[in-house]
């Protein structure tokens, strides 16, 4: 008990060095004590985690949990990365309480994260959100985060940890040298790792959970299946440059080159504002029961417009996918820190005056940068408002503004995005207006729909009213509206669940019920007279890099050369979706089977040549 003792005590924490010969003889047992210690507490924040993160949605994840322990690739590709954080802030700091609090603390906090993006957004935690913390600080303060039993865990876990490793391992690493080579090879592994076993796609396929059952093809689920510190690692090839399959510079040139870029008539160039609506869905089509007096405006407009379905990437969340994609015409969004080519910067190389407003704070997924790098010369804020106010009355009231004050010597593209709409909605209480039959629905999922009918009411209605204002006005106008997503509408939608709606993404009907939004092209009487099309009818199915060149196709503009290619792939591709589906010849295939077509290889060479190779530089001197 007293070489025991005495190799946790080690002299207090002061090393063998300060202090008499005694100590001396319990250095090494002391560091491979340590270094027990660092292994132990590692696997133990990383079984914590998997713990915590096998909850999804409504499931209780014990099934889930339980798998992990019986698949043992994926157990070991879990509990690395919490071994190696908890290594490397142990050499940083050369106290073991130090380091794992440090690198445990990591994998709680992500842990964390991920848990209550799940709940609240149906979507887990990925590289990619890394960019955007203040954004998710932000989101997350309007909802109600539940102190569940896994969250206690998981905190008393960390703070268990560390005083567990405060007692037992209480003498510091003070040779310098040795931990800073510590740290550096530390580091190294862990890199050499991520960026090889990590990324493979090759290992992920291996790693498949076969001790549970769970939906294939639910993204979500997939991702759960396989851990958290595994997967969420895997994502970081999301945020790479990512070459489509044979690639090649010239190729993509030669591409290309079948195209010209063409200069828009005078004639033609009418002037565009696109407005991008919050959660913007028609529940109608899906037979909820909205009364009629809902969607009424909005059913008299499309009967004036060309119209169809947009078909979003992403599900209760994801604006910036939508609006990015449909402005640049790309089919993902990369959060551009340089220009980029877009159809913006395409407008403003025509003559456009370029502008828009987004009902949000400049900051909200860093628009304004991103938004200057997409073309446009003015981008207005919240902080443009005399007072923060994010109801469509008062968007609609900026965007008129924002008309009335162009310069009439140019022709005019204005885009902007409302918030009105956004959930999260009262599950609680709602208004003495009925929108929707209640029947058999649970208070909760009544008082949810009804608040977020209340806000389609009105802003249906502000749409009808906002493009008759545009009647008898002597400039050619064109008003495009679209759903920048799917209303979120509970934790695995469960509101929708109730009412029986299919959303089985695998599915032709869920898939559609799932992604797909209205989208609306509305033409006043002296754009139509400039125009190639009719501005009216049935104008199909569409992903959001499609849209924008849709309208340019009925106005009779012909674009760039990658629009050019653009128009030409939707001939026969006109869904595009990062959930595994694609829409290739009216047929709804997986997306590994549409990248072997040589229509989409060649529209996917384009487009990587095309975001990666600023053509409008002349434009910003």
């Amino acid at each position: 008990m007293r070489f025991l003792w005495d190799t946790i005590y080690y002299n207090g924490g002061r090393g063998a060095s300060n202090g008499n010969g005694y100590w001396k003889k319990y250095a090494v047992p002391h560091y491979i004590l340590c270094g027990v210690l660092c292994l132990l507490l590692g696997i133990g924040i990383g079984i914590t985690s998997l713990f915590v993160c096998s909850a999804y949605l409504d499931h209780p994840g014990w099934e889930m949990f339980l798998s992990y322990l019986n698949e043992p690739l994926i157990l070991i590709l879990n509990l690395v990365p919490p071994v190696l954080l908890v290594a490397l802030f142990y050499f940083a700091f050369g106290r073991l309480w130090a380091g794992f609090l440090t690198g445990g603390g990591i994998v709680t906090v992500m842990s964390l994260i991920n848990y209550y993006k799940i709940r609240l957004r149906t979507e887990a935690f990925t590289a990619s959100d890394l960019n955007l913390a203040g954004e998710a600080a932000g989101i997350l303060s309007r909802y109600k985060l539940e102190l569940t039993g896994r969250v206690i865990f998981i905190v008393s876990a960390l703070a268990a940890g560390t005083l567990a490793a405060a007692f037992f391992a209480r003498g510091k690493l003070r040779n310098r040298w040795v931990r800073l080579i510590g740290a550096i090879l530390t580091l190294a592994i862990l890199i050499t790792l991520v960026f090889t076993v990590y990324i493979s796609d090759g290992v992920y396929e291996a790693a498949t959970n076969h001790s549970v059952e769970y939906d294939y093809w639910s993204e979500l689920e997939r991702y759960v299946s396989k851990g958290f510190a595994y997967p969420f690692l895997n994502t970081v090839k999301g945020v790479l440059p990512d070459k489509p399959d044979g690639y090649t510079t010239a190729a993509a040139m030669e591409i290309l080159a079948d195209y010209a870029d063409e200069d828009i008539p005078e004639e033609k160039k009418v002037n565009i504002i696109a407005v991008q609506l919050e959660a913007f869905k028609d529940f109608s089509e899906l037979d909820i029961p909205a009364r009629d007096f809902v969607y009424e405006p909005l059913h008299k407009l499309q009967s004036e417009s060309l119209t169809g379905r947009f078909v979003a990437n992403s599900y209760g969340g994801g604006t910036h996918i939508s609006e990015r994609c449909f402005l640049t015409g790309f089919t993902s969004e990369s959060g551009w820190r340089k220009n980029v080519n877009s159809a913006v910067w395409y407008l403003r190389s025509q003559g456009y005056a370029t502008e828009g407003f987004h009902q949000n704070d400049a900051w909200y997924y860093n628009r304004s940068n991103v938004n200057r790098n997409m073309g446009f010369e003015n981008y207005y804020f919240m902080d443009s408002l005399p007072a923060p106010d994010r109801s469509d009355k008062v968007f609609f009231e900026k965007v008129t503004e924002m008309w009335e004050a162009r310069d009439i010597s140019k022709p005019y593209f204005s885009f902007s995005v409302s918030y009105q709409n956004h959930g999260a909605y009262a599950d609680y209480t709602t208004s003495e207006t009925s929108y929707l039959e209640r029947g058999d629905m649970s208070k909760e999922s009544y008082c949810i729909l009804n608040n977020y009918l209340s806000g389609i009411a009105d802003t249906a209605q502000r749409m009808y009213d906002f493009c008759h204002y545009f009647d008898g006005e002597s400039a050619p106008v064109v008003v495009v509206f679209y759903g920048d997503h799917s209303p979120w509408m509970g934790d695995g939608s469960s509101v929708l669940n109730e009412l029986g709606i299919n959303l089985d993404y695998w599915t032709e009907e869920g898939f559609f019920n799932y992604f797909a939004t209205p989208y609306i092209v509305w033409a006043n009487d002296a754009a139509k007279a400039l125009s190639s099309g009719s501005f009216s009818g049935e104008g199909g199915d569409l992903s959001a890099s499609f849209l924008l060149d849709r309208v340019f196709e009925e106005i009779g503009i012909k674009g760039s050369a990658y629009m050019q290619l653009q128009r030409d792939t939707r001939r026969t591709t006109d869904v595009i979706n990062d959930y595994g589906f694609w829409r290739c010849d009216g047929e709804l295939i997986l997306s590994s089977e549409a990248l072997k077509r040589e229509d989409v290889k060649r529209f996917l060479y384009g487009q990587y040549y095309t975001e990666n190779h600023f053509n409008y530089s002349m434009v910003t001197k």
